[in-house]
């Protein structure tokens, strides 16, 4: 319980409100739930811990871990649009696992908690797959090798700030949490997520799609419910 508390309070409470006493405990728990998809789910278990100034006893800034898994059937993993271009790499499945360290905030009040969280930085992997380059205009661009072919990538390995950065995978979730008891409640939320792969070498020379791109994402949102389990000291 103790992990997070020297880091929540000097990198989130000290440098926000400098002058406030912070009498308040903090408080922790974990999350376990899953959000589905009309083609998709994803699992995950967070880790959280929380604490408000004293002035201010209704707001909450934490940080915490979450593990997480994405997948889904058949996806179109598309590139950075670049003049008015955008290509894609078409999967029959894909899958994708995390640990990611997080930061968020949230309101409390009654037995209520409304709030947010987002990755800050994470590691992800995942199993190697085939996405097919479909390129029914031929054009000679720096994938013009490539074009109509199936093609090996993996997930990005090292993440940061995947709800801001397209070349990384991550999650991020608004959410409410009921407090049924003290030690046990229930939390509904919409997760938004992002998957990225980047493509394998070939004879250890790097594959690129057109507009020398290696990289593809998706972008997410899935409804998420969870069991919340209160971690004292």
């Amino acid at each position: 319980m103790k992990i997070l508390k020297g880091v929540i309070t000097i990198l989130l409470l000290n440098a926000t409100f400098t002058h406030a006493q912070y009498a308040s405990s903090v408080a922790g728990g974990v999350d376990v739930g899953l959000g589905l998809g009309s083609n998709s789910w994803a699992p995950s278990v967070m880790y959280h811990e929380e604490v408000g100034p004293q002035k201010l006893p209704w707001l909450r800034l934490g940080l915490g871990f979450r593990a997480w898994g994405y997948y889904a059937g058949r996806t179109n993993l598309d590139t950075k649009r670049v003049a008015g271009i955008e290509d894609y790499l078409e999967y029959r499945d894909v899958s994708i696992n995390g640990i990611s360290f997080l930061a968020g905030v949230n309101v409390s009040f009654w037995k209520l908690d409304i709030g947010a969280n987002t990755d800050l930085l994470g590691l992800t992997f995942g199993s190697k797959r085939h996405g097919y380059y479909e390129k029914n205009i031929p054009t000679n661009g720096t994938g013009k090798p490539y074009y109509n072919q199936w093609l090996a990538s993996r997930p990005t390995v090292f993440n940061a700030l995947p709800l801001a950065l397209r070349r990384n995978s991550g999650q991020s979730e608004a959410f409410v949490r009921f407090k049924a008891s003290r030690r046990v409640g229930v939390k509904v939320g919409y997760t938004y997520g992002r998957v990225t792969y980047t493509t394998r070498k070939i004879d250890d020379f790097n594959v690129y799609l057109d507009n020398n791109q290696r990289h593809v994402s998706k972008v997410y949102g899935i409804p998420y419910i969870a069991l919340a389990f209160a971690v004292e000291d």
